[in-house]
């Protein structure tokens, strides 16, 4: 019986130092890993203190004080871990090679500094998922190395890249998980096929780039739901097949002077919700090219418009179809008519037909959207006088010239219409009349009235009775012109009607360039 209490204790003992051995294991593997998160925290703070140091001009906002560090701006923590950090437009001119030790990072914000130089250790960091990075003017980097390191962070699905001297991506499509790409005055020379892999890609934007076309690969981003090409010098045609993108909301192309024809197969994006084709030539050349087609109407999502600063001479009627159409800017062109059938556009906010020097009455039907809540801005608002000009050609004495044709008219006759029947007036009359401006040529494009230019001549201005539906009558528009306006010089011709106290409501402007 003793032998067998004796066992019993004995095996009791055992278990018991077995438990306390184990206990004790743990204890110890948990101190381990606190003095590894110790480290972990003491390298995440050398790095930011080494930033800090190492741009004494910065902008960060932060201390020296390692106290309040979860204070500071820019750092996003993490069950105590550093996973983002966006010190962009923050002054940075010097990144720490050392900024391999924040290997947890998967945010990294870079953009806007002035950095003279990229460490290739920034590219250890393989759990990146969002990088953006801006060069500054003394930035020199190795092309293959930073290409080579930026290709290997597999697991980036945004890239936004600014002002770095590379002109070529060629292995993009590695970056298989990008889903938004934006190169920003990135002189690049071609896009490669190879982004054709981006299949996951939503979000393109390509800005002030030296391409000359679109690869065949770029029809391989159907998950597409915004292109943005801003400014790209080269670029001469919109692309053809944009109906592979069934799931486009946005297209932006912008700044490409040698665009200047609308191409019909936009129609083929019939997700579109906005198409910003601004400052671009459409219609340059000629007047055929200067029409939006009526494929446009095809576009039965659109809400929002903008074909500003073209050459586009002819709207098609269809855009009326485009109901849900909030926004149309049509500013600096060469429109003369708006359909009436814009006057279907119920839910419309703005309508900007500005700068066109040439536009005539705005239909009744339009005109009344104003009533529904759209702003309708123009040289002359609806329900004022409108003025038609017929003109005549006069070449001896003195040859006088638009900006961009040749011939224009000394002569105008003005046909004052009244939209309403009872005229646009309050009181019992109004006057019209012009204005002569020379103008600094820098400023002649802008079509607008600026500072710099100087009243030259104004004409008498000639009364017209309210409620007088057909009065015409002749101005000679400037009289005397090789007397009064030196040769080689520019000048807005600004037509005026006017009401009480002489205020002027100014119509559409007529630029003449008087030659040598």
């Amino acid at each position: 019986m003793k032998n067998l209490y004796l066992g019993i204790i004995v095996i009791c003992t055992c278990l018991i130092f077995s438990c306390t051995k184990e206990i004790d294991e743990e204890l110890i593997t948990i101190t381990i890993i606190e003095d590894d998160f110790e480290d972990d925290f003491e390298d995440v703070n050398n790095v930011l203190l080494k930033i800090l140091e190492d741009n004494p001009d910065n902008t960060l906002n932060w201390s020296d004080n390692l106290d309040n560090i979860n204070n500071w701006e820019g750092l996003v923590v993490d069950n105590n871990q550093l996973i983002g950090l966006d010190i962009e437009n923050k002054g940075i001119k010097v990144l720490t090679p050392t900024i391999n030790l924040l290997e947890d990072l998967i945010v990294f914000k870079l953009k806007n500094n002035e950095l003279n130089n990229i460490p290739k250790e920034l590219f250890d960091l393989k759990n990146l998922e969002n990088l953006s990075l801006s060069g500054g003017t003394n930035l020199t980097i190795q092309v293959d190395d930073f290409l080579l390191g930026l290709f290997s962070l597999s697991n980036l699905k945004e890239l936004d890249l600014d002002r770095i001297e590379i002109n070529e991506i060629e292995g993009i499509g590695s970056l298989s998980q990008l889903e938004k790409l934006t190169l920003k005055d990135i002189p690049l020379d071609v896009i490669p096929d190879d982004i054709g892999q981006l299949t996951l890609l939503e979000e393109l934007n390509f800005t002030n780039s030296n391409f000359f076309e679109i690869p065949e690969g770029f029809f391989r981003l159907i998950n597409l739901e915004s292109i943005s090409l801003v400014s790209n010098k080269n670029l001469t045609t919109i692309p053809e097949g944009l109906g592979v993108f069934t799931k486009l909301d946005s297209l932006t192309i912008t700044g490409s002077k040698g665009i200047q024809k609308f191409v019909s197969s936009i129609s083929e994006a019939t997700t579109l919700k906005k198409l910003d084709l601004s400052n671009n030539n459409i219609g340059f050349l000629t007047n055929e090219d200067g029409i939006i087609p009526d494929e446009i109407g095809m576009l039965s999502q659109l809400i929002d418009l903008n074909l500003e600063d073209n050459h586009i001479n002819t709207i098609s009627a269809r855009i009326g179809e485009l109901v849900n159409l909030k926004t149309i800017n049509l500013r600096n062109n060469k429109i003369t008519d708006i359909p009436e059938e814009f006057g279907a556009l119920t839910i419309l906010d703005i309508l900007d037909l500005s700068g066109n020097l040439m536009l005539n009455e705005i239909p009744e039907e339009v005109c009344k959207l104003q009533d529904l809540g759209a702003v309708i801005i123009s040289e002359g608002e609806c329900g004022d006088l409108r003025v038609s000009s017929e003109y005549g050609f006069n070449t001896t004495e003195v040859g006088v010239s638009s900006l961009f044709f040749i011939d224009v008219v000394l002569d105008a006759v003005i046909d004052p219409v009244f939209i309403d029947g009872d005229g646009p007036f309050d009181l019992d009359f109004g006057e019209i009349g012009f204005q002569v401006h020379e103008v600094n040529v820098e400023d002649v494009l802008n079509r607008e009235d600026t500072p710099d230019q100087v009243l030259i001549t104004e004409s008498d201005t000639q009364q017209f009775i309210n409620g007088t539906n057909n009065l015409s009558y002749e101005l000679i528009s400037p009289s005397v012109p090789n007397i009064d306006l030196p040769e080689g010089r520019t000048y807005r011709v600004r037509l005026f009607n006017t009401e009480f106290s002489n205020v002027k409501t100014y119509l559409p402007a007529y630029e003449l360039t008087v030659l040598e």
